[in-house]
């Protein structure tokens, strides 16, 4: 998988299928009928010698471009802090390690690309103290990447340097070819028609013009790049020096004092390291011995407690379990004591109730013959009324009153028959003295 991403990575900054990929686009359009312009398609698409001119002109500007656009995303490297400032006191040589490491992880930390110049010098640089174990040389060394970087900078503009002179050697030799079809044409019988010749002649001149006008783009635009470039690794070399320079301690000078006191200084700290070492072991065993005893000592507690609660356990639930069988049968008395009195008094409340019953039946008999006297007294009375309203019309008032006293002496019987208190009813005749309405 590695393999084929660097194809594809190689394939994507590759200028000559970028300049491929332009001409290509760039002829298109002429042959197409899009760009029209006379002079564009005589000084570019008139001879195959200007076809191969502009083919080179393209590769040489995705080239540059390709260039631009790299120096460009390594200028944000160049801003981005690596690696953390430089404490007080300076670094122990074998903390770069520690460093190299970090260095490695910026990658997935969304830093920029890891082989931009100041990335692979800090790595390059901070790798030299890993595998030397000093510091001592560090300011030449990076002097040296320094003086890498320019070189490997320049040779990339290689191929750009060739089209540059590629060009004109094309144009030359598009002369050469011109002015040979212009010299063919120089024969005594073709002097009258001089139309070869000229042509001959503008396909020379067309090409040398053309190659020496693309040459001085790619030239100006080459100066253009390599300034940024230049401009771009002095501020490396100023990024590098001020994140490395100093930062670790040095052990030269002195005459080796120094040096002596460093190594001296290592080995007490590794005899103290391998004391401490033994003093933790000891501790350990120590540690485990104890916790050993503690076990136990805390087993042979709990079997012992467990066995006395189990005991005590044992009798308190027996006096218990003996209490709660005596509360239970006299709970059991009590609620059948309790349900036999609830028996009796449901059966008297059942007996009142049938006695109830009873009595509404004889109402309700009752009740009922006192509807059908009341429906009778209201047809007497609808027929009183009637009776009333015709003596009224015929004046024969005395002989139909006396005629309703004994009516309703007559209901008053029957009423007292119904409800077994016979009522008497006096009615007292009173003649009238005025007129009936």
């Amino acid at each position: 998988m590695s393999k084929l991403n660097a194809f594809t990575t190689y394939l994507i900054r590759s200028p000559i299928l970028w300049g491929a990929a332009l001409s290509f686009g760039f002829f298109g359009l002429i042959h197409m009928g899009v760009i029209t312009n006379p002079l564009v398609i005589r000084y570019l698409a008139g001879h195959w010698v200007e076809y191969v001119e502009v083919v080179m002109f393209f590769v040489g500007l995705a080239a540059l471009l390709i260039k631009g656009a790299d120096i460009r995303s390594q200028r944000r490297a160049v801003t981005v802090e690596w690696i953390d400032p430089i404490p007080e006191g300076g670094q122990n040589p074998a903390d770069a390690q520690a460093l190299a490491v970090s260095l490695v992880e910026a990658d997935g930390k969304g830093t920029p690309d890891q082989s931009s110049y100041l990335a692979r010098r800090l790595r390059e640089a901070v790798d030299l103290v890993v595998r030397t174990g000093s510091a001592d040389t560090l300011e030449d060394h990076l002097k040296y990447l320094s003086d890498l970087d320019a070189a490997r900078a320049a040779q990339s503009y290689g191929l750009v340097r060739f089209v540059i002179w590629a060009i004109p050697i094309m144009g030359f030799l598009g002369t050469v070819i011109g002015i040979t079809d212009a010299i063919a044409c120089l024969s005594p019988s073709q002097l009258d028609n001089m139309t070869g010749v000229v042509s001959g002649l503008g396909t020379a001149f067309d090409t040398t013009a053309i190659a020496l006008g693309l040459s001085m783009v790619l030239m100006l635009l080459q100066f253009v790049v390599d300034r940024s470039e230049q401009t771009l690794l002095g501020d490396v070399d100023e990024a590098a020096w001020t994140a490395l320079a100093g930062r670790f301690q040095s052990l030269s000078g002195d005459g080796g004092s120094t040096l002596a006191v460093a190594r001296l200084a290592e080995t007490v700290s590794r005899s103290s390291s391998q004391l401490l070492e033994a003093q933790a072991q000891s501790w350990r065993t120590l540690e485990q011995t104890a916790a050993s005893n503690l076990t136990k000592l805390l087993d042979n507690a709990g079997k012992t407690l467990n066995d006395s609660l189990s005991t005590s356990l044992d009798g308190t639930l027996g006096r218990w379990s003996d209490s709660l069988v005596e509360a239970h049968e006299k709970l059991l008395l009590q609620r059948e004591d309790r349900w036999t009195q609830a028996a009796d008094s449901l059966a008297h409340a059942v007996r009142g109730l049938q006695q109830h019953q009873g009595t509404l039946a004889d109402q309700t008999v009752l009740l009922g013959k006192v509807v059908d006297a009341t429906r009778d007294i209201s047809a007497l009375e609808r027929s009183l009324d009637a009776n009333l309203n015709t003596l009224a019309a015929t004046g024969r008032f005395d002989e139909t009153l006396a005629t309703l006293a004994a009516a309703v002496q007559l209901l008053a019987v029957r009423a007292g028959d119904v409800a077994g208190d016979p009522r008497r009813i006096e009615l007292q005749t009173a003649r009238r003295t005025g007129k009936v309405a």
